[in-house]
């Protein structure tokens, strides 16, 4: 029997909870925390020729969440993508990393008071995925808060990020700009004073109730990665969030390729109906439609009836277009004559000495 040797790298990552292809290494950070890079690659031998070949998926939670979403990653492999995921610190698979350091007793789980300190596991699980798929399109899908913390990093990174895909990103407060903008000062003086101080719960569960199989959903995952309520809220987390919608105000100026997946109606009201059950209940899906106007200069917006906040939890008639969806536009990615084809089409219309670009 020949012998199988593996890298020094290889040997980091080992077998995850999510089963078969699944498997995970650290990511040790600057501030002692542990970030985790979950990676998926199918047993079976892969369609010919897969439709996403040549692209690398980093998909990325959002708050009070981690990685589960097994199906999306068997979707994008199945598809031919480089599929990984990260937890970020704090959240999901490194909170019994954070509890056997003690780290818990100090940091609350998803506690940070910048969104920009993600960039450094953004930037590590870039390093990776580039390094074992050298010329691959790297590509950002990210969720709700991480959508937001991932358009930040695309817009100081475009020279890495060549794609970006948004599911339902919180780019703007429910209430709008106004009540943000009213709520910012107070938060920001309660973030100064005390970072970690805990502000009143907000989630009602019925995002957990629409979607575990615990409850009225189909979906299983660890409840204490992803509490029925969600975490506790902290003033230097909300400082965090309205910072970064502030700067989206402004304008990201994001240079690639944007794609921003919403539910077609949200159902805001702290009494539970049916409603919910195929609507975004976290966020104003028409406000923050309307801040994805200020991404960047190429958008794509897709509204989805039926789907729940998280689109590709919603019921399978809805996530099969919102997979549709996806893979098309990252399929198309692929098409783009970015070379000098195009671009001799167009010297050959304009005045004569214009300047063409060819990306």
């Amino acid at each position: 029997m020949a012998l199988t040797f593996k890298s020094p790298a290889e040997d980091l990552w080992q077998p995850d909870l999510l089963g078969d292809g699944f498997c995970w290494r650290p990511l040790p950070l600057a501030d002692g925390s542990t970030a985790t890079l979950v990676r998926h690659r199918p047993r079976k031998k892969l369609r010919l020729p897969p439709p996403l070949r040549g692209i690398a998926v980093l998909y990325v939670h959002g708050w009070s969440d981690y990685f589960f979403q097994k199906e999306l990653a068997e979707f994008l492999s199945e598809a031919g993508a480089d599929f990984y995921a990260l937890d970020l610190r704090h959240y999901g698979r490194n909170l019994p990393i954070d509890k056997a350091r003690g780290l818990d007793e100090s940091i609350s789980p998803g506690f940070t008071t910048d969104l920009q300190e993600y960039f450094e596991e953004f930037d590590a699980a870039h390093r990776i995925i580039s390094s074992a798929h050298p010329g691959t399109r790297f590509v950002m899908l990210a969720h709700s808060t991480g959508g937001l913390s991932a358009s930040m990093y695309a817009a100081a990174n475009p020279d890495k990020v060549d794609a970006l895909a948004l599911n339902s990103p919180w780019l703007e407060f429910q209430a709008s700009e106004i009540g943000r903008t009213a709520l910012a000062r107070i938060i920001q003086a309660a973030s100064a004073r005390n970072p970690h101080r805990f502000l009143p719960t907000v989630d009602p569960g019925f995002y957990t109730r629409t979607v575990s199989n615990q409850f009225s959903g189909e979906w299983d995952y660890d409840l204490g990665w992803r509490p029925v309520n969600g975490f506790k809220l902290t003033a230097g987390f909300i400082a965090a969030v309205f910072n970064a919608q502030a700067k989206v105000k402004k304008g990201l100026d994001l240079q690639m390729p944007t794609l921003v997946m919403l539910s077609a109606e949200d159902y805001l009201l702290p009494r539970w109906h049916d409603t919910a059950t195929r609507a975004d209940v976290a966020l104003n899906v028409q406000v923050v439609a309307q801040r994805s106007l200020d991404l960047g200069r190429e958008l794509h917006v897709v509204r989805l009836p039926g789907a729940l906040h998280d689109v590709f939890l919603s019921a399978p008639a809805v996530r099969a277009k919102a997979y549709r969806s996806l893979g098309s536009w990252l399929a198309a990615l692929k098409t783009r004559q970015r070379d000098s084809q195009l671009a001799s089409c167009i010297r050959a219309v304009l005045p004569e000495g214009s300047e063409v670009l060819d990306g």
